[in-house]
């Protein structure tokens, strides 16, 4: 796979998280649209308010910015209707709903403009990203109230009415006239509230059901009706729980009743079931029904269908966990800050990458602390709304180095206002290094092989003017001794004479020595020369050469001479007198002892550490042995192991290829030899070079 596809792959995998985001996004967007929606005011809050719907603003007449930030008190008037403090009160009730008592209760209100109104209250604690929240839900009850008011005067009327029409009759024994005149009027009157009270009893929106104390139903409303699926004619001779059981209701036991026990109303939420079998999630309030005595004669049952609010609810707590088991199953880190950097969410993915867990980066306050300060230019985060392809290097809980590719973007996610992801591409860049660390190494092996090739191009050409000086110089040297006697009689005759500028008497006795030096050097180019054809050619695929190893140190220290002449002036070779030969390829040995040298040559500080190469013949194990010492700066315990490995060099800067050990330690294997290394830091280097002698040496 080639790097270019290597990158575009996490590019793809990136731009499938946006995309999911975004579709989380627009499902929240969805969800918030929908509260919006609602009739009655949903708020969210910890200490004050931190998000509401439009309908709380309509009921508290007041705007979204006036209502977050704010706490419940400042709501409220100082005293509730029944003489409580309001701030004591309300905070009760949130600690108890917080404490995972649900809470339901009348309160009163003030609006933004300073009127008042009543309201239900309903509280509940949540878990959003890993915090608690309280869900208060409002509804507006003034209009209930008033129509209760209006019942409740319909009542005391009718009391009145009763009681007045009782006088009469008490007083009024002479007139019987007077009595059913009376008695008529009574019954206009209970007539008349009568129909007023049927009249609030049908047109209440919520459903009611009047029970006698045997559970039989003696009255149920339109809206019971609408929400049951029951007619009134399908309801006589039958039981609420027959008609519309709740949830744990059954022919033994009645949950409105049990929960009036030494009470006048309870209010609760439970599952009841309609006609069709459907299961409809309701908030009831149960009322004992009395008689004029105080004796309980039956119940009043309110039902209000909280169906598409539960739905709600529970869709909210999905959308909630879905993004955050998404988030928790990617490998990459994400972050949302508030404008201050503060943490608002960490992924537990965070672990994966910086070493620490998702609550211990909380405790770091800030994303500054894991990425640096300004790892990104706030101004176009601002322009652009997002950042992309931000390489950092930083380090882990443990001080590993990691590399990450970092997105910023904008986003408004409650208190958050910016989303941060972090992709670990440490092993990608790894993998980057070490694939151009070898296409460098595959070059200079490529430069080596031409360095080859023209070694022995160059050693043809040398050889040609050097066999030339070889010649001509030969030749004047007989020319010389030829023309000397006729110059020495001249010079005895005729004294002191010039010749090429130099006075005869000066020249006379050196002449035949810069004849001799000439010849010196035309023979050693000459052997270096050959020495070179001989490395650069190709290998022999003869392994069963018969090799004298002195033989083959002296070529290899005939090409390395002018390396060793500027490593050291102390140098020194021994020679095993027994002429140790071994069986094997003469090129392949050349090489590797080649290299042992070098090295040697490349590790010394300066020219006064030395170096040592001596060749010794073990007869007693029948091994050939080839030493190089040398007084150079010496070998960690680390590298130790990974000397021969390929492509590991300590002297990459200088130009070594990691080569050159592990091409050596294959052709001693290749040989059933061995390489041994005997170093420490500061106190040079021993190798030992061992083949097997062949028999018989000589």
């Amino acid at each position: 796979m080639d790097a270019a596809t290597e990158t575009a792959q996490p590019l793809e995998v990136i731009k499938a998280q946006q995309s999911r985001i975004s579709e989380l996004e627009y499902e929240l967007g969805k969800y918030k649209g929908l509260l919006d929606a609602m009739s009655d005011g949903i708020l969210i809050m910890q200490d004050t308010f931190s998000d509401c719907n439009k309908s709380a603003c309509r009921i508290w007449k007041a705007d979204k910015g006036q209502i977050l930030g704010r706490s419940p008190v400042e709501f409220a008037p100082s005293k509730q209707p029944n003489g409580r403090d309001s701030s004591t009160m309300a905070q009760e009730k949130i600690n108890a709903a917080a404490a995972g008592t649900p809470q339901r209760f009348f309160w009163k209100d003030k609006r933004g403009d300073g009127t008042l109104t009543d309201t239900e209250v309903s509280l509940k604690a949540v878990d959003i990203n890993g915090e608690k929240y309280v869900v208060a839900t409002i509804r507006d009850i003034t209009e209930d109230l008033r129509r209760e008011s209006k019942r409740t005067l319909l009542f005391d009327r009718m009391e009145r009415i009763i009681e007045r029409r009782t006088k009469e009759l008490k007083s009024s024994h002479d007139a019987l006239q007077d009595e059913r005149s009376y008695r008529t009027r009574v019954e206009e009157d209970l007539e008349r509230a009568d129909m007023e009270l049927n009249q609030v009893f049908e047109t209440s929106t919520e459903g009611l059901i009047v029970t006698d104390n045997k559970k039989n139903i003696l009255k149920i409303n339109r809206a019971f009706s609408s929400l049951s699926g029951h007619r009134h004619e399908d309801i006589e001779n039958k039981k609420c729980f027959d008609v519309f059981p709740c949830q744990e209701c059954d022919r033994t036991h009645c949950m409105a009743s049990s929960r009036l026990v030494g009470n006048d109303r309870a209010d609760y939420e439970t599952d009841c079931l309609d006609a069709s079998g459907q299961r409809i999630a309701c908030s009831l309030t149960a009322t004992k029904l009395k008689d004029s005595g105080g004796t309980s004669i039956g119940m009043v049952i309110s039902y209000r269908n909280i169906t598409d609010y539960r739905r709600w609810v529970e869709a909210l707590q999905y959308s909630e966990a879905l993004h955050r088991i998404t988030l928790a199953s990617i490998s990459d880190a994400v972050f949302i800050t508030d404008d201050d950097d503060n943490f608002v969410y960490v992924s537990p993915s965070v672990e994966t990458i910086f070493g620490y867990t998702d609550t211990e980066v909380q405790w770091l306050d800030k994303v500054t602390a894991l990425l640096g300060d300004d790892f990104f230019d706030r101004e176009a985060l601002v322009e652009h709304g997002e950042i992309c392809n931000i390489e950092l290097s930083v380090c882990d809980k443990l001080g590993c180095q990691h590399e990450l590719m970092v997105n910023v973007k904008k986003v408004s996610i409650q208190t958050g206002t910016t989303l941060i992801t972090c992709h670990d591409i440490t092993e990608k860049r790894q993998v980057e290094h070490e694939a151009n660390l070898k296409h460098e190494q595959l070059v200079q092996a490529g430069k080596m092989v031409s360095l080859g090739i023209l070694v022995s191009g160059v050693a043809h050409e040398v050889n040609n003017p050097n066999n030339y000086i070889m010649l001509n110089t030969q030749l004047l040297s007989r020319m010389w001794s030829g023309a000397a006697p006729i110059l020495d009689h001249y010079y005895n005759d005729n004294g002191d004479f010039s010749l090429g500028g130099l006075k005869y008497s000066q020249i006379s006795e050196r002449v035949p020595h810069l004849f001799e030096s000439v010849l010196e050097g035309s023979n050693r180019i000459k052997r270096i020369v050959q020495d070179l054809k001989d490395y650069a050619r190709q290998d022999s695929k003869d392994m069963a050469q018969a090799v004298y190893v002195n033989s083959v140190l002296k070529h290899s220290l005939n090409l390395l001479a002018n390396q060793i002449k500027q490593a050291t002036n102390r140098f020194e070779v021994h020679y095993d007198k027994s002429r140790p030969q071994i069986r094997g390829n003469y090129q392949k040995v050349e090489q590797v002892i080649i290299n042992l040298v070098q090295n040697s040559c490349e590790a010394l500080p300066d020219k006064n550490c030395f170096i040592t190469v001596t060749t010794r013949l073990d007869e007693v194990r029948g091994k050939v042995m080839v030493i190089v010492e040398d007084q150079g700066t010496g070998i960690s315990q680390i590298d130790m192991p990974h000397l021969t490995d390929p492509f590991f060099t300590t002297k990459r800067d200088i130009g070594g290829t990691g080569l050159g050990l592990s091409v050596s330690q294959k052709i001693i294997t290749e040989h059933e030899g061995s390489l041994e290394f005997h170093s420490s830091p500061g106190q040079g280097t021993r190798i030992v070079l061992t083949l097997p002698a062949m028999a018989h040496s000589s």
